[in-house]
């Protein structure tokens, strides 16, 4: 087992992305970024309707815009971190610092806290 903290002793070595791909953490974060663009995708075309007899669209979750609102936000904040640790995941292993790698790291720990929290 090589030493270092946070993968460390890994560092520097060059990029190579069939690693990359088969790496678990990597596989699940396409597959949440595809996820993420489904349920936005979704309510965004098919959240609000707009019935004949009234004016002004509305949520189908209940009538509640604040429900659609949470969906979009959802959607698009995963959509995003996704991609940011995605690219992340690109870029880790040219870190040499164990500081930053360590930084790299317990975001990442606290982004999916933070996001399975209810």
């Amino acid at each position: 087992m090589e030493g270092g903290a946070y993968g460390a002793g890994k560092a520097g070595g060059a990029f190579d992305p069939y690693t990359l791909v088969r790496q678990p953490h990597t596989i699940l974060r396409v597959v949440s970024w595809v996820f993420s663009i489904v349920v936005f995708g979704s309510i965004v075309n098919e959240g609000y309707l707009n019935s004949p007899s009234e004016s002004e669209e509305f949520c189908i979750y209940n009538r509640n815009p604040n429900a659609c609102g949470y969906g979009v936000t959802v959607g698009v904040l995963a959509f995003l971190t996704c991609l940011l640790y995605l690219a992340l995941d690109v870029y880790f292993p040219q870190i040499s610092s164990v500081k930053d790698r360590k930084k790299a790291v317990l975001s990442d720990i606290g982004v999916s806290a933070w996001e399975t929290c209810p």
